[in-house]
């Protein structure tokens, strides 16, 4: 149970979406570049603020066959002890995890030409917990791969404490 619990923290992420509200705003996310010279802003496409959310929907809705074909092959993890694993480890990991909702907030971008970094707070609801919405702090990365974002990476810095 203890090892069950480890990655629901480490994959269990996702944010409980309102039936009423929009999960991320309809203008462009402006995020700014801090640079000697200039500080420009910076524009995110919908595929890309959406791509979080996209994730975990897939998560939870168990299409895990689509989820691999969302990672790269070179795919990590991180636990909280510090594991790092790898992609069939971490779908073995998710295909253990029952999301009965989620939501994420504070979600931000960070962009370069070929790769994604989202940092986002997800509120994961989940049977193990009792239906409590239990906080996790994610980072997960995407690598544009023949024009498509790839899963690259997912860290989980939860303080949670599971064994109580």
């Amino acid at each position: 149970m203890v090892k069950k619990l480890f990655f629901l923290l480490l994959f269990g992420c996702p944010l409980v979406l309102s039936a009423h509200a929009p999960l991320f705003m309809t203008a462009p996310i402006q995020i700014s570049k801090a640079s000697p010279k200039a500080c420009c802003k910076e524009y995110f496409t919908r595929e890309e603020r959406e791509l979080v959310d996209k994730l975990w929907s897939l998560i939870k809705n168990r299409k895990f066959d689509t989820v691999k074909k969302m990672m790269t092959q070179d795919f990590r993890g991180l636990g909280l002890d510090g594991q790092i694993v790898n992609r069939t480890y971490a779908l073995n990991a998710l295909k253990n995890t029952y999301i009965i909702e989620y939501i994420i907030q504070d979600l931000v971008l960070t962009r370069t030409e070929d790769s994604l970094s989202a940092m986002y707070t997800l509120f994961l609801k989940v049977p193990i917990y009792n239906g409590m919405l239990v906080p996790m702090v994610e980072m997960s990365t995407f690598q544009k791969v023949d024009g498509r974002w790839k899963w690259k990476a997912d860290a989980n810095f939860n303080e949670y404490n599971v064994e109580s």
